[in-house]
C-alpha cells in the first residue's frame, strides 16, 4: 500500500510540473537560459544594463541576455565571422555595411516572421535580407563646439556636407577613421562633395589628403569623440545626430546641423547560423523589436527606428525616401583596399 501510494503521488507530481511548464510558456521554457548578444557596448550596454533593460528581458521572456560588446562594425563581424564553424553568439548587430559583408560570409539564420512575430511590425525598408533586419538607424551630422567657435569668431556650420572642407577647421577636426563604418561614410560624403562617388572615389581620398594634417585624432567611438570637443582640443566632428545628443545629455557643450540630403545608417540584426540557443535568439530578437524597446531607443537616443508601432522617432522613416542612397554592395567590395590606401596615404599625413 505505502508503495502504491508512493506512485500515486509521484505520477500526481509529474502531472503538476506539466500543467505548471505549460502554464509559464516562454518563461519556463527560457529559465536559466543565457542569450549572448553581440554587438557595440555603448548605448545598447546602457539600455541592457544600466537602464534595466536588460531585467525587463529576463521578466517578459524567462531568458537572460549577456552583451558580447566591441568597439566597432567591423569588429563585431569579425568576431562573429571567426565563430562560424562553431557560434559561441546567438544574436548579431551591428551597422549595415558590415552585416552585410558578414551575410556575404553565410553566418546568419533566415528569419521567420512566424517564429519572431515583431517581424510584421517593421516597416518595408527594415526588411533587407531573409536573413536581417534593421532595427533602428541614424542620420550623420556635423557636430560642433559652439563656444569655441564664438572664441574664434567662426559661422556655425551650414545644413552642406561642403562644411567639413572649410580650412579654418585645419587642426580642429576629429574623423572616424576608414577602418570603421562611419569613416566609410566620411570618404564617401567627400568623394560626393567633391564630384566623385563610391564608384569615383578619388575626389574623397584627394579631399582627405588636405584635411588629414589638421585632423586632431581619428576616434573609433563617439565617447571618445566628446572627449576632444569637450575639452575644446578639436571643434567639429563627423558623427551621427543621436550619438550629438547623447554628448548633449552627458553635459558634452555640443550643437548638431543635419546636412542635406540625408545620409542614413542603418543598424542591422540577425541571428547566427547554428546558435548555441536558437530559441531564445528568437525570443531576443523578437523583444528588442518590440515597440516597447525601439520607443526607448528613440527617446532616449534619438534612434529612427523602424516599428511602425513607434510615434516618437526624431524624424519620420518616411523622410528616409529622400535619404542618399549607397551602393553597400560597392562599398563593401573596396573596402579593404580603400583601408590600405587610408592606412598609407592618409594616416601618416596627421
Amino acid at each position: 500500500m505505502i508503495l502504491l501510494s508512493r506512485c500515486r503521488l509521484l505520477r500526481t507530481v509529474a502531472a503538476l510540473a506539466v500543467l505548471a511548464a505549460s502554464a509559464g510558456g516562454a518563461s519556463a521554457q527560457g529559465a536559466g537560459k543565457t542569450v549572448y548578444f553581440l554587438t557595440w557596448g555603448g548605448t545598447v550596454q546602457q539600455t541592457l544594463e544600466n537602464e534595466g533593460w536588460g531585467k525587463k528581458f529576463t521578466e517578459a521572456t524567462g531568458y537572460t541576455v549577456q552583451l558580447v560588446p566591441k568597439a566597432t562594425g567591423p569588429e563585431i563581424v569579425a568576431t562573429a565571422i571567426a565563430q562560424k564553424d562553431k557560434p559561441q553568439v546567438d544574436v548579431v548587430q551591428t551597422d549595415l555595411l558590415p552585416f552585410l559583408s558578414g551575410n556575404d560570409q553565410g553566418i546568419f539564420a533566415p528569419l521567420d516572421a512566424k517564429e519572431i512575430p515583431n517581424l510584421e511590425k517593421q516597416v518595408d525598408v527594415a526588411r533587407f535580407h531573409a536573413n536581417g533586419v534593421m532595427t533602428y538607424g541614424d542620420v550623420f551630422s556635423i557636430i560642433y563646439n559652439p563656444e569655441v567657435f564664438a572664441k574664434k569668431g567662426w559661422a556655425e556650420p551650414k545644413e552642406s556636407w561642403s562644411e567639413l572642407m572649410r580650412p579654418e577647421f585645419r587642426g580642429m577636426m576629429v574623423l572616424p577613421p576608414i577602418n570603421t563604418t562611419y569613416g566609410l561614410y566620411v570618404l564617401v560624403t567627400l568623394a560626393r562633395v567633391n564630384g566623385g562617388s563610391e564608384h569615383q572615389i578619388g575626389p574623397g581620398f584627394e579631399a582627405l589628403k588636405k584635411i588629414a594634417p589638421g585632423v586632431v585624432e581619428w576616434p573609433t567611438t563617439f565617447a571618445r569623440m566628446g572627449q576632444f570637443l569637450q575639452d575644446g582640443t578639436a571643434a567639429v566632428g563627423f558623427y551621427s545626430s543621436a550619438s550629438a545628443a547623447e554628448m548633449q545629455k552627458r553635459g558634452i557643450p555640443v550643437k548638431y546641423v543635419v546636412p542635406k540630403p540625408l545620409l542614413f545608417t542603418g543598424t542591422a540584426a540577425g541571428i547566427m547560423k547554428n546558435a548555441p540557443n536558437p530559441q531564445g535568439a528568437r525570443a531576443f530578437l523578437n523583444w528588442w523589436l518590440s515597440k516597447d524597446v525601439m520607443t526607448f531607443r528613440a527617446t532616449r537616443y534619438g534612434n529612427v527606428t523602424m516599428n511602425k508601432e513607434v510615434t516618437a522617432n526624431p524624424i519620420p522613416v518616411t523622410a528616409l525616401a529622400d535619404a542618399q542612397r549607397i551602393d553597400y554592395a560597392h562599398v563593401n567590395a573596396q573596402r579593404t583596399e580603400w583601408i590600405k590606401v587610408f592606412e598609407r596615404e592618409i594616416l601618416p599625413l596627421k
